[in-house]
């Protein structure tokens, strides 16, 4: 779907460019996919064809779009400054024919041609048999940068430490600092399930709160402020600064997690709490599962200053055994900013997938189904004002081929506070969230009022 904003000061024609070649930059058009033809994009967009050619020859004369006569405009089958993509072997037989879920990643969403190129560059050079007990140096250093830039973080390479996920993270940060064994740490919800049930099998004392009102006394705080899994709720600018306010007074430690909040689709981007502690006391850990896909398993920790040394007291003899070769692609990704203009292209194709979840939610379920997330992260979450329970409600759209993710298991005791559903962008294209919103509300249809 494209959006076209007639009030904006961009040029339509522009308009038009930028989101198709977002569609083709991120995989959402493959190489050789036929484009829709300038008479139909035209018709349904309410555009002159000529607003459509402009576009089209702008694409064509970048290489991104082939005219064949006869034929029309396709994708071109060897994208501008880019390496040959390899045949692609068959993908297994999806278990939803709408697949609103996270349970399997097709990766049509990645920059396949970006990373071979970097990893090109990487095999040339080679990569050293052991690595620091932080990680690569130089993707440390890749990463003060990326760090600084979207989220206003100012750290050393030193203070990263780069991990396979959050579980090996919370290994080390119950190491770093021994009061969480004794003092427990207070975790919000909802939050992602591992990120409350790691704490046990580390021997910390954990408490749950829902509200920054009313926090219970811990040594340190776990929560997600920035479009938090599943409930997509964010913190302010002005509730970010008093809650650092709050730890700063008592001296507790936090970690802060930020793993879908690196695109937003409306304003600026708020920094994150560690900024306004200065870093002290804070844990900050991040990924790139919205980004790249939960598979690449490389998450980054920033640790507090003041516990560098004792990280390196415990660790330094470690070698950090995650992979050295992604390391090294992924810091040639950011050095050359093919990762910061893929981002700037997904965020183009999930805030219009966003967008369109909630135009056809709205058409099809009116208020009995109400989005509850702000404009950021790769899902929607949808509040249910519906009597039967969740667990009934998704069974229903099972039996009709859509999977949703259920996020009660992100309460504890799954006791949510209220019925949601999750709905990830990444696996939908635009024809099949129309399609199974409407297949979804057919499958409901018994249970509206």
């Amino acid at each position: 779907m494209f959006l076209i904003d007639r009030q904006a000061t961009e040029q339509i024609y522009h308009q038009l460019y930028r989101q198709l070649r977002a569609e083709i930059e991120t995989g959402v058009r493959q190489p050789g996919q036929v484009v829709p033809s300038t008479r139909y994009l035209a018709q349904q967009l309410s555009l002159s064809r000529n607003t459509v050619d402009h576009a089209y020859q702008d694409l064509v004369a970048e290489g991104y779009l082939v005219s064949r006569p006869g034929s029309g405009y396709h994708v071109a089958n060897q994208l501008p400054f880019t390496v040959a993509s390899p045949a692609l072997s068959a993908v297994p037989r999806p278990k939803y024919r709408y697949d609103f879920t996270e349970n399997y990643d097709y990766l049509r969403l990645f920059p396949v041609q970006a990373w071979q190129a970097a990893e090109q560059r990487v095999f040339q050079r080679g990569v050293a048999q052991i690595q620091p007990a932080n990680g690569d140096l130089g993707y440390c250093e890749q990463l003060v940068n990326y760090l600084a830039l979207l989220k206003n973080l100012h750290v050393q390479p030193e203070q990263i430490v780069i991990t396979s996920g959050f579980n090996e993270a919370a290994g080390i940060i119950a190491q770093l600092v021994p009061a969480f064994h004794d003092q427990g740490l207070a975790v919000a919800e909802p939050i992602a399930p591992n990120a409350r049930s790691v704490w046990q099998t580390l021997a910390v004392p954990v408490t749950q709160f829902r509200e920054l009102a009313t926090l219970p006394d811990a040594a340190g705080y776990v929560l997600s402020p920035t479009h938090n899994f599943p409930s997509g709720a964010g913190l302010t600018a002005i509730q970010r600064q008093k809650l650092a306010a709050w730890l700063q007074e008592r001296q507790r430690y936090l970690v802060e997690l930020d793993t879908d909040g690196n695109l937003t689709y409306s304003g600026q981007p708020t920094p994150a709490i560690h900024h306004y502690l200065g870093g002290e006391r804070c844990f900050y850990y991040t990924n790139f599962d919205e980004i790249l896909g939960a598979s690449l398993c490389m998450g980054i920790l920033v640790i507090p200053e003041n516990l560098v040394g004792r990280y390196q007291v415990i660790y330094g003899k470690l070698p950090n055994r995650n992979s050295q070769l992604q390391q090294q692609v992924l810091s040639q990704l950011i050095a050359n900013d093919d990762l910061e203009r893929f981002m700037r292209q997904l965020t183009i194709v999930y805030a219009n997938r966003r967008q369109l979840v909630l135009n056809t939610v709205r058409d099809c379920f009116g208020s009995q189904v109400e989005a509850m997330d702000v404009a950021a992260g790769s899902f929607v979450t949808l509040r249910l004002h519906l009597k039967q329970p969740v667990k009934t409600l998704i069974a229903a759209a099972e039996q009709v081929g859509v999977g949703l993710v259920d996020p009660d298991r992100c309460w504890s005791n799954l006791q949510p506070a209220y019925p949601s559903i999750v709905m990830s962008l990444r696996q939908m294209d635009d024809a099949h969230i129309v399609d199974g919103i409407r297949v979804l509300a057919d499958a409901w249809q018994q249970f509206l009022v």
